[in-house]
């Protein structure tokens, strides 16, 4: 095993050598700064190289330019003191987006080591928009969408909300100012709510705001720094993980996991929506927002839901299947406009990605089109009374941002809803304008627990 280890240093050590550190990068802008247009508006995209941001000449650049409606451009240039320009518009509302790699002499990508130690390509990317706010979800809602999500609860309220606590030892507490426990919540199918329960300890009944934090794609504990962070900010603070499964194993646990049971789960019966692997994920998520509200300590006004990409699918679930969900913070939400490739012209889905267009339009699988719907976001959205904050990056492939564009549009108008928009981010955009009102939120939480009672 030692030797496997240093088999595998010695190796990353050499990975190291052989390819430059990052010297060079990318600026890359478009002719508008907020990177909105309107239909048939040019859209200039601007492509420089630069070394210490001085602009470099007489290196090989490729692009590769991507738009809805089957855009698609890829070319070279030789790079100059001055910014090379692509040029683009759409007719309809829509995205594009241009992205810019350095080559060497071989044409070939030149890659450096980042620091997480993956090869990486020396790239710059930015996207725009175009008329973004005017985006209309594509697809069909089923006529039995809600009575679907009903017989889920109904189902779910045939197993007791009967949650077992364990205490977790004293050192991530804050010298008893804080109690933390690994919770288990039983669910149907026997994937339990798995997480971490942190509470302000000693706190009055009815006295505290909730908060739920849900994950992203893939397999791994819940997080208890993360129920700490929003503990000590005065909330009842519970951090899920995903799939019901151990908290606090080691690393090679949620691999296997990864790798066997849980492998490509985000497909798993994606043509029947009785079964989908989503449904009882969404079932947890009920349960989790059931038992939050339990807690005696809660006050029984202020219920937050905060996730990104899959955790942003899951906030918006609970907030549109719990209207007692106060506030929700999706960043990048996942499950977007599954019907992205029916819309005309056409743009891609968010993830997973459950199915595709035919050369007619139409799905290529009619029973997993049907399934997606009663699992798409755009529709979840429609039912939402919290106040919603989203956030999209204009690179993003994963979560493309059109679709999180139908998810904000379909929003009521009647709430408060506001997206924060990064044109030169992928999937790790920032929920900027959230993050500010929840740190409001709990600042103003903090001053009221502190401000002296009037005495009677």
């Amino acid at each position: 095993m030692h030797s496997q280890r240093l088999s595998i240093y010695i190796f990353v050590l050499l990975l190291t050598a052989l390819l430059p550190a990052q010297e060079f990068t990318f600026e890359v802008k478009t002719n508008k700064e907020d990177a909105i247009y309107s239909k048939g508006e040019d859209i200039v995209f601007s492509l420089r190289l630069l070394k210490d941001t001085q602009a470099v000449a007489g290196r090989t650049i490729s692009y590769n330019l991507v738009g809805d409606g089957n855009l698609r451009e890829n070319g070279t240039f030789i790079s100059s003191k001055t910014p090379y320009t692509v040029q683009s518009k759409l007719d309809f509302p829509g995205w594009v987006y241009i992205r810019c790699v350095l080559l060497d002499d071989d044409g070939k990508p030149v890659k450096f080591i980042n620091q997480r130690n993956r090869e990486e390509e020396i790239s710059g990317s930015i996207g725009a928009m175009v008329d973004p706010y005017e985006i209309k979800a594509a697809g069909e809602e089923p006529a039995d969408f809600d009575a679907f999500w009903q017989r889920a609860r109904a189902e779910l309220s045939t197993v007791p909300l009967e949650a077992k606590l364990e205490p977790m030892s004293r050192g991530a507490n804050d010298d008893g100012k804080l109690s933390c426990y690994d919770i288990k919540i039983p669910c149907p199918g026997g994937m339990p709510v798995s997480g971490y329960l942190v509470k302000p300890s000693g706190a009055k009944p009815k006295s505290l705001p909730a908060l739920i934090s849900y994950h992203g794609a893939g397999v791994r504990s819940a997080v208890l720094s993360t129920a700490l962070s929003y503990a000590r900010r005065g909330f009842i603070a519970m951090d899920v993980n995903a799939h019901g499964i151990e908290n606090g194993q080691p690393p090679e646990f949620y691999t296997a996991l990864s790798n066997n049971e849980l492998k490509d789960y985000r497909s798993r019966d994606k043509d029947d929506p009785e079964k989908f692997y989503f449904r009882g994920m969404y079932q947890r998520v009920m349960r989790s927002l059931e038992y939050i509200k339990t807690c005696p300590e809660w006050d029984g006004k202020t219920l937050v839901v905060i996730g990104g990409s899959q955790g942003g699918a899951q906030s918006l679930v609970a907030a549109a299947l719990d209207p007692q969900v106060t506030l929700c913070l999706a960043g990048v939400p996942a499950m977007s406009e599954h019907s992205g490739p029916l819309a005309q012209p056409p743009r891609q889905a968010g993830w997973p990605r459950l199915y595709r267009a035919n050369a007619q339009g139409k799905p290529d699988n009619e029973k997993v089109c049907r399934a997606a719907a009663y699992f798409d976001n755009i529709y979840f959205a429609k039912r939402i009374k919290a106040d919603c904050f989203l956030s999209t990056g204009f690179v993003d492939t994963t979560c493309p941002p059109t679709g999180v564009f139908a998810v904000f549009n379909n929003l009521p108008q009647g709430i408060r809803k506001e997206i924060t928009l990064t044109p030169a981010a992928g999937h790790g955009a920032p929920n900027t304008k959230g993050d500010a009102y929840l740190k409001k939120l709990g600042e103003s939480l903090q001053k009221k627990a502190a401000a002296p009672r009037r005495r009677r």
